[in-house]
């Protein structure tokens, strides 16, 4: 695990571009398995040298100059990572610049801090970076964009009741191998199927760009509106979890892609077998369920009737194995 601190992270030359349209002509090209364990491996050794010539430590035989060659060779090494991934920021800011309406640029710099937390955390004996650091910068951007909240013109409960029902929805569909319709979602929820179709209808004001008069309409994508207040439950539940059973519950119930993936594609992306991901998935259930059965947040219109079908079903999206 590269245990470097946040500070020398954002002191060094991997920072983002300030002002991110001016993005590279020439991307840094993606790294192999090998190129990742590599570079991994030139980050410890450079995080170690700069602690030796820090406290004049010399467990081995090495001259100052020596190790700070090897604390150059680290940080290059460091900022060859981040701007190989740099194109992963892009595309996560992107599409979250499309649901939330934020400015892309403004995404990409606070994806590219989330890209960079996520480089000091992992573990190149662990997996592939891109599928760690996927989870938390599509976490952190929910989280800036729930802080503009205010503008959507839609309560937090009722931001929350959406989410909740667009995932019992994907689990459900997942399960019978289609779609769900309002009717029976309506019924697994326990409310009106008006309230239900209300709901899930629900689209987010388009403001019209100032400069343009409207000539430029953005992007039609449905906004999920409700991103931010789950993405922090989400991030306080996983919290419990060690970096592999978090990795598996992110992907199974669609934190990462939007949509629940099989334990076998999982297994595929994370380079384990799918009796792997079975245990990591139940262990951490078995860590999940009493912190979710633990959240009921309020509600308000259409909640008549959502306690009784909720405790029939233990949750609606409680975690099943």
């Amino acid at each position: 695990m590269l245990q470097h601190s946040p500070d020398v992270i954002r002191s060094n030359s991997g920072a983002p571009p300030q002002g991110g349209r001016m993005r590279r002509a020439e991307p840094t090209p993606l790294l192999s398995a090998a190129d990742e364990r590599t570079l991994a491996r030139a980050i410890e050794a450079g995080i170690l040298a700069r602690h030796l010539l820090e406290t004049g430590e010399r467990p081995v035989p090495a001259t100052d100059a020596e190790l700070a060659g090897i604390v150059a060779a680290g940080d290059r090494a460091r900022h060859h990572f981040l701007l190989a991934n740099e194109r992963l920021v892009w595309h996560l800011a992107g599409r979250e610049a499309r649901r939330s309406g934020l400015p892309t640029d403004e995404l990409f710099q606070e994806g590219f801090v989330a890209l960079a937390d996520a480089l000091q955390r992992y573990d190149a004996d662990r997996g592939r970076f891109s599928t760690y650091a996927m989870v938390r910068i599509r976490q952190h951007l929910a989280e800036v964009a729930s802080a503009r909240f205010g503008e959507l013109a839609l309560p937090p409960s009722r931001a929350l009741r959406l989410r909740r029902a667009r995932g019992l929805a994907a689990v459900i569909g997942q399960e019978r191998g289609g779609g769900l319709g309002s009717a029976e979602l309506a019924a697994e929820l326990g409310q009106p199927v008006e309230c239900t179709r209300r709901l899930l209808e629900y689209r987010p004001p388009v403001a019209l760009d100032p400069l343009t008069d409207g000539a430029a309409i953005p992007e039609a994508e449905p906004f999920d509106p409700d991103a931010g207040i789950w993405a922090r439950q989400f991030r306080r539940l996983i919290a419990r979890l060690d970096a592999d059973q978090a990795q598996v519950v992110a992907l199974r119930y669609g934190f990462v892609t939007g949509e629940p993936v099989e334990r076998g594609a999982v297994a595929e992306r994370l380079g384990v077998s799918s009796s792997t991901v079975r245990r990591l998935e139940l262990r951490a259930i078995q860590v999940l369920r009493p912190l979710a059965a633990a959240l009921h947040p309020a509600t308000e219109e259409c909640a008549a009737g959502t306690t009784r079908s909720q405790e029939a079903r233990g949750s609606s999206l409680r975690i099943t194995a």
